[in-house]
């Protein structure tokens, strides 16, 4: 009998002690919670920084790319400005152009003077603060107060209706020029000896068999500027802006400027002036005052171009100076991020025809 009672107990003494070992305690679960929320914690934060990172990076990317596409885009551009097909104009000296031409007047108002000093002055532009001709009041629209405006002027490279270019169109503007030297063949046009003949109507001009026509080029006038907004006046967003000299309801004029690039704060200019005819510039400096016979010495342009962030940038504070050529922009005080770009660009057209052996 007390055999069975000490099993009895025994049995029931193990049966405790079973249950007690079963499960976790209130205080073990709430530092297991604890623990858990400080590990999610931590995985949240890094997931969020990661993130964070990677937003700023492809902003970053961004920039760069829209600062690197600016330099490449005004480069060929400046590459190509003076480029007349066989012509060749005089140099400055021999026949120095009489004034700077307007770049916002339409075709029919041109006339040979207007022509000669065109073609004498392939790149032209006006500093922040100078004021453009009221005809372009309607072309270059919201203007960056900070950034400069850039004309340039060429015959395109390849000939209307030829692969990769453009079919002939009457009604544009087309760059021929005659290489028929044989005055008394009935193709020859004496008025076309020593310049090239502009979309004049019914007159053709021819190459050197005096039988196949000469290629028609078409004749590319460009304005760059910065404007205040990218597509709506409240988005903030400066952006590069191109207008084009083309046919529009009839007439040959310069169009209403499109966007480019987004997040171009500003684009400046240094003209490289060559006084004494060697194909060397021999000045550099925004020519804010410059005379037509400066212009027409300009051999090379400092590109200088400030890009910025689309977005802001938490917590950033742009409080930086920057250096553009002679112009000094002062630190903005906002969150958007900016970069500087520079490039150096030879006008191959102009300083070539002036290199002596």
């Amino acid at each position: 009998m007390s055999e069975q009672i000490s099993k009895w107990s025994t049995g029931k003494s193990d049966h405790r002690l079973s249950s007690q070992q079963g499960g976790f305690s209130l205080i073990e679960l709430m530092i297991s919670v604890t623990l858990g929320l400080l590990v999610m914690t931590g995985i949240l934060a890094l997931y969020l920084d990661l993130t964070r990172n990677n937003a700023e990076l492809a902003k970053m990317n961004r920039q760069i790319e829209n600062g690197r596409f600016t330099l490449q885009l005004l480069q060929q551009e400046l590459w190509h400005a003076g480029y007349w097909d066989t012509y060749v104009p005089a140099l400055p000296s021999a026949v120095p152009p009489t004034a700077i031409p307007n770049p916002c007047i339409p075709f029919t108002d041109w006339d040979a003077t207007y022509i000669s000093n065109m073609f004498s002055i392939p790149v032209q532009g006006y500093a922040a603060g100078t004021s453009l001709p009221d005809e372009c009041s309607s072309i270059v629209t919201n203007r960056q107060p900070d950034s400069d405006v850039l004309v340039i002027r060429y015959a395109a490279t390849c000939a209307a209706g030829v692969a990769g270019c453009e079919n002939f169109n009457a009604g544009k503007l087309y760059l021929q020029t005659q290489q028929c030297t044989d005055t008394g063949h009935g193709n020859y046009v004496s008025d076309a000896a020593t310049t090239p003949v502009l979309g004049a109507p019914g007159i053709g001009v021819y190459k050197k068999d005096c039988i196949t026509a000469a290629d028609k080029r078409k004749l590319i006038i460009s304005i760059f500027y910065v404007r205040s907004y990218s597509v709506a006046s409240s988005d903030g967003i400066p952006t590069l802006m191109r207008a084009d000299f083309d046919l529009s309801g009839g007439v040959v004029k310069m169009q209403s400027a499109q966007p480019v690039i987004e997040g171009i704060q500003s684009i400046q200019f240094e003209y490289g002036r060559d006084t004494d005819e060697d194909g060397s510039a021999d000045i550099f400096d925004n020519c804010s005052s410059c005379t037509a016979l400066d212009w027409a010495n300009i051999v090379a342009v400092q590109v200088h171009v400030l890009a910025r962030n689309l977005e802001t940038s938490s917590g950033y504070v742009d409080d930086k100076t920057y250096q553009l050529g002679s112009t000094t922009l002062k630190p903005f005080n906002d969150g958007y991020r900016r970069h500087a770009y520079t490039s150096y660009v030879r006008l191959i057209n102009s300083s070539g025809r002036r290199e002596k052996p």
